[in-house]
């Protein structure tokens, strides 16, 4: 092909993709777009979706307001639903930590699964088990956990990616608890934690960094994380977090062998999607392409702003680390692959955790 036909094809391909953005741009322009938070104010999803919707309409087209509405309970599907239910015209969208168990249980009070919304944008975080530093017999090491007997882990409903997740855990350590599935939000077991109702919790790094250290330092410790999975489809420790031991280091610490067999295989089944992307950004179902295509760059230019990478690490301790969109909507796409016998084993595993 000539030289000024490929020009000419060139230059035509840039006006076309510019018209969207154009159109956009006045059709954002004085208008308000609603970031539901599936979580309550005050808690780890708030504290991180505020600095997003502080820092986002300066990478959309038109500068639109973004205003939250936090729509708490039911460990997160109350709000899941309503951004299921909205309409799909861009004046919408969620910041959510996704409750990946409803989805593989398929819990009956989830009634979109996550794999129809648009995936924007992700956030990866490790999650955090902590502990108070006096139950009994008292803990001075990370380790002293295993000689503690039926203390109280909170958490969220039973069919929660929170609650599964930190059971697995324990019951693969060996270790005598009380799970007490029962809190509408992190926050509210920060609370329980520090009056003494429970002893036993975990939670995402922002909740960690932004709530838990600084209110509770001296009261608890930070005992394993859980991480995303790399590269080589090993476990590293999260460089967010490079001096606390990832729950295979402190599982081979106590049991001097690599964790293994059907119940660790549920663990990483239920948390990889989880911590691989513990916050996510998401566009109602059917939302249309152009939209979609303009949020997820402005995430990817929100993830390189300065005023937004510092804000967001005075909250954190750490630079956020960004999952563009298209590798976002391949993580929840994994969700429909998960085996048979798995699901099987959620739905019983959670019917008889509290019995």
């Amino acid at each position: 092909m000539p030289r000024r036909i490929l020009l000419v094809a060139g230059l035509a391909a840039l006006v076309t993709a510019a018209f969207p953005q154009v159109a956009l741009a006045q059709f954002y322009k004085g208008k308000t777009i609603t970031m539901i938070i599936n979580y309550p104010a005050g808690g780890p999803a708030d504290i991180e979706g505020r600095i997003v919707a502080q820092h986002l309409p300066n990478h959309i087209p038109g500068k639109p307001t973004v205003v939250i509405k936090n729509v708490s309970g039911a460990g997160g599907i109350i709000g899941s639903n309503q951004l299921g239910e909205a309409a799909p015209n861009g004046e919408t969208i969620g910041f959510f930590t996704l409750d990946v168990i409803a989805q593989l249980v398929a819990n009956p009070s989830l009634r979109t699964n996550y794999s129809e919304f648009a995936m924007i944008a992700g956030f990866e975080n490790p999650l955090v088990a902590y502990a108070r530093k006096d139950t009994p017999p008292g803990l001075k090491v990370a380790t002293d956990i295993l000689k503690a007997r039926d203390f109280k882990a909170l958490s969220l409903n039973l069919q929660n990616s929170n609650t599964v997740n930190q059971s697995l855990s324990l019951d693969l350590l060996g270790i005598k608890y009380q799970a007490v599935p029962a809190y509408r939000g992190l926050k509210e077991v920060e609370t329980a934690i520090l009056q003494n109702i429970g002893q036993f919790a975990n939670t995402s790094l922002p909740g960690w960094r932004g709530s838990v250290e600084p209110t509770m330092a001296d009261l608890v410790m930070p005992l394993w994380q859980i991480a995303a999975r790399g590269k080589d489809g090993g476990y590293p420790r999260s460089r967010a977090m490079p001096d606390l031991p990832t729950f295979e280091e402190f599982f081979e610490s106590v049991h001097h062998k690599k964790p293994s067999g059907f119940l660790y295989e549920v663990l990483r089944t239920s948390s990889d999607p989880l911590v691989a992307m513990f916050r996510t950004a998401l566009l109602p179902p059917n939302s249309p392409a152009e939209i979609t295509g303009v949020m997820r760059s402005a995430f990817v230019t929100l993830a390189q702003d300065k005023d937004f990478i510092r804000d967001y690490s005075t909250a954190v301790k750490t630079d956020p680390l960004l999952v563009p969109g298209a590798d976002a909507q391949e993580i929840i796409t994994t969700l429909g692959k998960v085996k048979p016998e798995v699901k099987a084993f959620v739905i019983d595993y959670t019917n008889k955790l509290v019995k």
